[in-house]
């Protein structure tokens, strides 16, 4: 197989994850929405504990600690990965592309830690 291909089907795959991403979250908010819109015509009373169970009202706080250890992950992951190759320009082309998940890791944990509330 040619090797042009290699990094034209990485980037395809990490296209299609991070659309398949958005679009489970589009479809999650759009139940929320309509469970909530539900409950409104029904004239059923909103509470936050109701919000908060339906997901609609979580801790960003939280959000920011999650996001940030999965980055972090996925950096270091892929600079392990990145010990297992002898060329040296995919090495560093591997290491390159592991600081952004590294740095927007680093980002939402630095958030979580000054976010006090």
């Amino acid at each position: 197989m040619n090797e042009t291909w290699i990094p034209i089907v990485m980037f395809i795959m990490l296209g299609i994850t991070v659309l398949g991403y958005f679009y489970w979250n589009y479809q999650n908010r759009t139940t929320i929405m309509k469970t909530v819109e539900k409950a409104m015509d029904q004239g059923k009373e909103l509470t936050p504990e109701l919000l908060v169970q339906l997901g609609a009202a979580g801790n960003p706080r939280i959000r920011d600690m999650r996001r940030g250890v999965v980055f972090l992950a996925l950096g270091i992951a892929g600079f392990l990965c990145s010990l297992f190759f002898a060329d040296e320009t995919v090495v560093n082309g591997i290491r390159a592309g592991t600081v952004f998940p590294l740095m927007l890791g680093l980002g939402f944990l630095i958030v979580w830690k000054l976010n006090r509330d």
